[in-house]
């Protein structure tokens, strides 16, 4: 039974959204108030994790400095999403309290997932 296009990006939809629910549920639910948030710090681990990724692929593949400048920002904004939303979990608790970041967590992590499914998938079809 052949499925269509269609179908399995829903699948791969459901699969990643689910994936990224669960991990948005676990680090809301163990999350313990800390620290205040340190915004400016996400965005530079972020910056730097995309960096090392980017080097890492464009070394083995020997990408052209466009695609590399390209893949950067789509790999900075999936660790920028992940970071503010692990970052803004205090911000989260102080204004809604327990709530509220599971609620931040679980979306983002959806997000997350939603858009790593719609990426693999894409980046399997231009292939």
């Amino acid at each position: 039974m052949s499925k269509t296009k269609s179908e399995l990006f829903r699948a791969k939809l459901i699969q990643y959204g689910f994936v990224g629910a669960a991990l948005g549920l676990y680090y809301g639910i163990f999350y313990k108030p800390g620290s205040e948030p340190d915004v400016p710090m996400a965005f530079m681990l972020s910056a730097f994790a995309a960096l090392v990724t980017v080097v890492v692929r464009s070394w083995r593949k020997g990408l052209v400095f466009k695609v590399m400048v390209m893949d950067f920002l789509k790999i900075f904004f999936f660790f920028l999403i992940f970071m503010l939303s692990i970052t803004l979990r205090k911000t989260a608790y102080d204004i809604g309290g327990k709530s509220l970041v599971i609620a931040e967590t679980l979306i983002s992590g959806i997000v997350l997932g939603l858009l790593l499914a719609w990426q693999q998938f894409h980046g399997e079809l231009e292939k």
